[in-house]
């Protein structure tokens, strides 16, 4: 990880007019953007303002996020910061009076009302009564995807899921969160709403998106607001838009480029005029300083009276004058062991500001004299239903055979029914032909994988671990129960069922021996901070002599055969000329046990064990345009299970060199990896329940 010092950022600075017109050559002007109303950042970097207002700190540890509600502080903390992660209650004088534990990675806190709403990524969201200064738990969800911001308004949370865009609940019973909608709208990491409108920052597209949220459960989509960086945070008022900026800016030609002219050069914030959200107007910007941080970046403005505050992960706080965006202050993220700390959220009490940071943890800034957190929530309640279920194909169709409050996350076929892993549902098993319910497992967590090996079925219940179920029709044994340090989301068996591959967290993988599943032991692993990351990356399928197969987000691909003796996972690194070869939303891994298939580019490649010099100069096997999806594969057949953009494409590969396209499906639910059941076709949809798809 690489922060620059401030010595370096001062450097910078003068130099920023060469780089922002390197940028603007490029693209900036295309953006609408005015380089004369970009000011160069003249903000004193002395340690001074930071020794002086950052030196009183809560003694919890590091936090994510906090928020101020009826005189208490409530901050929250991820797993890696406090075991379990936590809900820390606290008083102006960082006094701690609370504190709830299992939170998991925990990442954004708002509160109305007496209900606090916290994401916590994978983890999803967890729901708290707070009328009391003992959090209450109400409800913990599971959401769409990668729970990372949230935003209140009316009855409804709006949950930004990253690439899977906002996911909208109905929130007037806290305790049954009820899924209204999607908005697919890119890479959202935070988003705001005032007004009826839905403002979300987009990262890897740097830009707003701008959408109509009046019905929930038929937003539309109004414009895009293009930025000079990565986007996040947002907040409005009074018909202006404040923008917070990070990392890289427009222009930039290759991300691990150091001396890319665009590197680290995105940190910042843009006003825009709102009034008429469909058709927004650029008044002025500001430019913070370079600097680049990939493992803590977020950034975020809000207003406290008559100051601007943004706190940006890499650069510190800073407080500007709302209009001009003329610096007031700036307090650099805090020392810790010689090094800058990371920005992660800030509120204010009292007049005073408190700085949440990843490493050091809650500090206070007193005698500030800032304003209360202006806040776009409304009283107003909205009576809606969830959108009803939609299916467009070519040459195919969806039905939604199989639903509840309950999500279906995966699936998995035995001799005589479906086994659903329904999350907050537990495991349903189903007829295998009817599809009628014909028994619930419950489960000491949220059921996230299910796997079947013989009669025994695996169950990962993310921070519950591992249950281990024999099974006789439907009828159910449990024979143990695997508690591991980290939360597990993903299962597969070895061919002998000896063995038991899983992730851990999102940062490793392991194998299990579960000869005894009453004494399931632990025997070798893998760990990576770009590892198995956003999920979904086991190959269900093994090769033919059974080597495992999964594909890490940085770390290329990662092979095992426990069966054969290998007690290791093995990778190979695939280099690409600009950027890395990764795993995201979208791609997919899968093998005929010769070929490993893995999506990338405009179709698929076939894994050589041995990397090129460069990725790209393996073969494509081209499909259409920006082909993606997680892969099935039987006789002849591929199913592509696009989840981020609800898309599901069945290919004809007989031949897999030569893929050709014979049925399509757009739909508004979440479908992930298909299975095979006989003739018929099933795919989990989400909170829109078990999908079966049937060829014309």
């Amino acid at each position: 990880m690489r922060r620059f010092s401030r010595v370096q950022a001062r450097q910078y600075q003068p130099h920023f007019i060469a780089y922002f017109a390197f940028i603007s050559n490029a693209l900036f002007f295309l953006c609408a953007c005015d380089i004369m109303n970009i000011k160069s950042s003249k903000i004193k970097r002395s340690n001074f303002m930071t020794e002086l207002f950052l030196h009183e700190k809560a003694m919890i540890g590091p936090c994510m996020d906090v928020k101020a509600h009826d005189g208490l502080l409530y901050a929250i903390q991820r797993g890696s910061q406090y075991p379990g992660g936590s809900l820390c209650v606290l008083s102006a004088d960082l006094t701690l009076l609370a504190r709830y534990v299992g939170l998991g990675n925990a990442r954004q806190i708002e509160i109305a009302g007496n209900v606090a709403v916290i994401t916590a990524r994978e983890d999803g969201l967890w729901l708290f009564d707070i009328s009391k200064p003992q959090p209450r738990l109400l409800c913990h969800y599971q959401t769409v995807e990668y729970a990372t911001g949230v935003a209140l308004w009316a009855n409804f949370a709006f949950i930004s899921c990253r690439q899977y865009g906002v996911q909208v609940l109905d929130i007037s019973n806290p305790r049954k969160p009820i899924h209204i909608a999607f908005i697919r709208i890119g890479e959202v990491q935070s988003a705001t709403v005032a007004d009826g409108i839905l403002y979300g920052g987009v990262w890897g597209g740097m830009k707003v998106v701008v959408a109509d949220v009046h019905d929930p459960a038929a937003p539309k989509v109004l414009t895009e607001i293009p930025l000079m960086g990565r986007g996040d945070g947002v907040h409005v008022k009074d018909g202006i838009l404040y923008a917070a900026t990070g990392q890289h800016a427009r222009g930039l030609l290759n991300s691990t480029d150091h001396s890319d002219p665009a590197f680290g050069m995105g940190n910042g914030v843009e006003r825009f005029d709102v009034r008429d959200p469909a058709s927004p107007k650029r008044l002025n910007g500001r430019f913070l300083g370079k600097g680049y941080c990939v493992s803590v970046d977020m950034w975020e403005p809000a207003l406290y009276g008559d100051t601007l505050v943004v706190n940006n992960s890499i650069l510190g706080v800073f407080g500007l004058e709302p209009s001009t965006l003329e610096a007031k202050w700036q307090l650099l993220p805090p020392a810790r062991d010689g090094k800058e700390d990371a920005v992660t959220g800030v509120t204010s009490l009292g007049g005073d500001l408190f700085v949440a940071t990843a490493y050091g943890g809650l500090y206070a800034a007193r005698k500030l004299a800032l304003g209360e957190q202006e806040a776009n929530q409304t009283e107003q309640k909205i009576a809606t239903q969830p959108q009803p279920f939609w299916q467009s194909g070519e040459n195919a169709a969806l039905t939604a055979r199989y639903h509840g409050s309950f999500p279906v996350l995966e699936l998995a076929e035995t001799k005589s029914t479906l086994a659903l892993a329904c999350g907050e549902g537990g495991v349903h098993l189903l007829d295998k032909q009817s599809l009628r319910l014909l028994a619930v497992i419950p489960t000491a967590g949220m059921a996230q994988d299910v796997k079947l090996h013989d009669d025994t079925l695996y169950v990962a219940e993310a921070a519950a671990g591992i249950e281990i179920f024999a099974l006789n029709g439907v009828e159910y044994k449990k024979l143990g129960h695997f508690q591991a340090s980290k939360p597990i989301y993903q299962l597969l068996p070895s061919e002998s069922g000896r063995y038991l591959m899983c992730s851990y967290a999102v940062d490793k993988v392991c194998m299990l021996d579960i000869s005894n599943p009453a004494d399931v032991q632990e025997l070798y692993r893998r760990q990576n901070k770009k590892g198995p990351l956003y999920g979904n990356n086991f190959a269900t399928n093994k090769m033919d002599d059974g080597t495992m197969l999964l594909f890490w987000h940085q770390d290329g691909l990662v092979y095992t055969n426990p069966d054969k003796g290998d007690m290791e996972f093995h990778n190979t690194l695939y280099r690409k000329r600009k950027g890395f070869c990764g795993y995201c939303a979208g791609h997919g891994i899968e093998t005929d046990g010769k070929h490993i298939l893995y999506t990338d580019g405009d179709g698929y490649v076939f894994l050589p064990w041995e990397a090129p010099e460069y990725f790209e100069d393996i073969p494509v096997y081209a499909v259409e345009k920006k082909f993606r999806g997680l892969l099935t594969l039987k006789d002849g057949l591929m199913v592509a299970a696009k989840r981020s953009a609800g898309l599901v494409t069945v290919l004809d590969v007989k031949d897999l060199t030569a893929p050709r396209i014979i049925a399509k499906v757009e739909t508004n639910a979440s479908p992930s990896k298909a299975i095979f059941v006989g003739e018929r076709i099933f795919l989990p949809g989400g909170r829109s329940g078990l999908l079966e798809m049937t060829l014309s």
